[in-house]
């Protein structure tokens, strides 16, 4: 009886499988890990909450849905480049090094 039982293999965090995204009214089959599908599915409702804000703040001007994802595109950009921005922890890493080198020498001269 054994025999006819399927096994189910756990699927490693990082396989890749087919997920189904609705961005803008239409279906988007996408690979992506396991372990990304949360941030897919987040960057897809993050992707339509701004198409809803745009075409309800100018819902007069008659946009085209690629003219509301265009917008969409450009805001959750600039998004990511400020975030990026603000991970840049290179100065911080440059003043460091410049205070640990002169602590260094000051112990060096006494």
């Amino acid at each position: 009886m054994h025999r006819f039982v399927k096994r189910i293999k756990k699927m490693p965090e990082n396989d890749e499988f087919k997920i189904q995204l609705r961005v803008a009214d239409k279906v988007y089959p996408i690979f992506c890990k396991r372990s990304e599908e949360g941030l897919f599915r987040k960057a897809a409702t993050a992707i339509n909450d701004k198409i809803l804000q745009y075409s309800s703040r100018f819902s007069g001007a008659k946009l085209e849905v690629k003219d509301l994802l265009a917008m969409a595109a450009i805001h959750l950009s600039v998004e990511n480049q400020l975030f990026k921005q603000k991970e840049d922890t290179s100065p911080m890493l440059d003043r460091i090094e410049s205070l640990d080198k002169e602590l260094e020498d000051y112990l060096q001269s006494i």
